[in-house]
């Protein structure tokens, strides 16, 4: 009986994917507007009635679809965030693979944000509560072990690092995405970095 659960189980997450990954393709090509339910189970060879199982809307697939993203990037992130590297080398690993996912998932952020504006939705960053969470655990990780300056407060940090990828998705210039991401990330970890008092005192001489 367990074992017919299972495979149950599994054929409807299956299903659920297969319509989501259908659905994906024509919101991309034809437009989320212009995309019926009814089309997206034609190319699924399924019933229309059927689309109400999984979904209660096209919105909602979209969410789905979202929201499968982001557990694969909070999976990597959260790996980062737990490794053994040092806070700097954790925040450049953390923004860099945010900035990958951005850029491997441009076209599905796009039309979620594209979404939100002409339907005048309340939206957040698809990727920022997550983000946020585990920053914070990398910055005052960093702060504790005297890597991160103290007397910049863990909020201002915080926005300003997240400041850092919405900078670069908005961004008008022709440098390459990711190279445009690393060069602020440096910057910013320049600032960020707690200096001696034997390099303060020796860039003062003259």
């Amino acid at each position: 009986m367990g074992s017919m659960n299972s495979r149950r189980e599994r054929k409807k997450i299956q299903v659920k994917k297969n319509i989501s990954d259908i659905a994906l393709k024509l919101f991309l090509t034809k437009g989320f507007t212009d995309t019926t339910v009814a089309e997206i189970m034609e190319e699924a060879d399924l019933g229309t009635g059927t689309f109400y199982n999984y979904f209660q809307s096209k919105e909602d697939v979209l969410k789905y679809c979202l929201a499968e993203k982001i557990n694969e990037a909070r999976h990597i992130l959260e790996a980062i965030q737990q490794s053994h590297r040092g806070p700097s080398q954790k925040l450049s690993e953390i923004l860099l693979a945010a900035g990958k996912n951005f850029e491997d998932n441009r076209q599905l952020i796009n039309l979620y944000m594209q979404f939100h504006r002409q339907n005048h939705a309340r939206r957040q960053s698809p990727h920022g509560p997550i983000f946020k969470e585990i920053l914070v655990g990398v910055v005052v990780e960093g702060q504790e072990k005297g890597e991160f300056r103290k007397d910049i407060p863990t909020a201002i940090i915080i926005e300003m690092f997240m400041g850092l990828l919405q900078s670069t998705i908005t961004s008008s210039l022709e440098t390459p995405f990711m190279d445009n991401l690393m060069h602020k990330l440096n910057i910013f970890l320049e600032g960020l970095a707690v200096k001696s008092i034997e390099s303060d005192t020796g860039s003062n001489k003259v």
